[in-house]
Parts: structure tokens; sequence; C-alpha cells
């Protein structure tokens, strides 16, 4: 948006350890979202042979993925995994695989889902997950001790993780006079360096503000959380005020 004037904003700051829609002002009125659609040649990870012969017969891994709005991944995360060559067997098939783009209302836009690949003998299952809420509120098993890497809860870190540097929304007054308020919330990951990752918004979040919070998200960094003072990966929100400022 060219020579735009922007406007100071409220937040509300919410740490507590998804689609990000290109900018858009007007709203419309009936905005249907479809989720990104995977292949079906698209080649399955093979179970490891090291761990076939260390008696291994089944396991899991789970992975974070972005994909743009031209159907090509940008990005992906390990969220957790019952053996690490689990995961490093679905690292290198992901990057091999092809998607149809995520849309709203029509139009192709970037989007993030979570795929759970379930290993065993006999061949990999993969179910995909649309992110709605925090990881381990829908995958079952991710607290319990058969995965050996996972994502920390808030109550398994020595102390939320510290941001060191953050970079406020841009909120254009255009927007405002046009009425494009309300808040948004933003859903991301914080990994053992500390770095912002895969942040997202839900599906109904209004694009304009999706993108304008997702943006500055991006932009952060954190002391790297810790568990027995070792980096860990965790879940984190934050929600933004885009209200009048009048």
């Amino acid at each position: 948006m060219p020579h735009e004037t922007i406007l100071p904003m409220k937040t509300l700051l919410r740490l507590s350890v998804l689609l990000t829609l290109g900018a858009a002002l007007a709203s419309p009125a009936v905005a249907a979202f479809e989720s990104i659609k995977l292949n079906p040649d698209n080649p399955m990870p093979q179970f490891p042979l090291p761990l076939k012969m260390d008696g291994i017969t089944r396991g899991n891994a789970i992975v974070a993925i972005s994909v743009g709005a031209d159907g090509k991944l940008t990005d992906w995360l390990v969220l957790g995994y019952t053996q690490e060559l689990f995961a490093k067997e679905c690292i290198a098939v992901l990057k091999e695989w092809q998607f149809t783009p995520a849309k709203f209302d029509g139009a192709p836009v970037p989007a993030r889902i979570e795929l759970t690949f379930n290993f065993g003998l006999e061949g990999a299952v993969i179910t995909a997950n649309i992110v709605n809420h925090f990881l381990w509120d829908n995958l079952p098993g991710m607290g319990d001790g058969r995965y050996i890497y996972r994502v920390n809860r808030s109550n398994e870190i020595d102390r939320l993780p510290a941001r060191l540097n953050t970079v406020a929304p841009k909120y254009a007054l255009e927007a405002e006079q046009q009425g494009v308020r309300g808040k948004v919330e933003v859903r991301f990951y914080i990994d053992e360096t500390g770095a912002v990752r895969m942040p997202a918004v839900d599906s109904d979040a209004h694009p304009y503000l999706a993108e304008t919070a997702v943006t500055a998200v991006k932009e952060w960094r954190f002391a790297p959380p810790t568990h027995d003072g070792r980096p860990v990966l965790v879940a984190a929100s934050q929600v933004f005020d885009f209200s009048s400022t009048k």
C-alpha cells in the first residue's frame, strides 16, 4: 500500500508457553477457506533400516510445513518424534512433494499444516491437521514418554522465554478509516535458538490484519526457552488488538 499512514495500536500481550493471507482492505462478505491438498502421488517415507535391525517396529514423527501460494514448500519444522531417524526420513521425502495451495475466497494463499507420520513395518500412514489450536491439544500421545523429542509445554520449561526484540505491527490509517478492526491471535513456535518459526493465524482472521500481525511477529527474537537448562522448542501465541485509536 503506497504512502500509507501508520497508526499506533493497542496490543494484548500473552505468551502462553495458521494461515498467512495476502493484504486486502476490503473484507469479503462470506469468505471460504480451503486447506492445502497433498498430491496423492507424493512418495511416502520408508521405515528406516537401522531401526528394523534394532528391533523397533513402529513409531511417529510430526512435522509442521508451510506451503506458499504457488504450491511450493517454503519451510518445515520438526515438532516431535519417537526416533530421530523417522523425522529425517520424513524431511527427505517432503522436499520432493507437490501441493495444491490453500485458498481463501478462491484465491491461492500461503498456509501452514501439521503432518503426523505413523510408521509401521507395513508402511507409513500420514494424517494432516489444520492449525486451529496448539499442537498438544489435538495430537494424542505427544505428552507421553514415547516421544524423545517434542514441543515442551509451558509448565515444563524453566521460565517463560524473554523477548529480546519486538516489532510492532504497522496498522495503516486507510485500514482504520475503512473499519478494518479486530483482534488477531498469532500462534507460532519458538525454537531452540530463540527464533520465531511458523507464525500463523486462524482462517477467519481478516486478511489485512492477519498479514500485518504475522509480518511483525516474524521479526521477533527471544531468549531460548529451556528445560533443565537445555534449549527446547515451545509453542506460543500473541494477541494483537487492532481497534480504533480515537
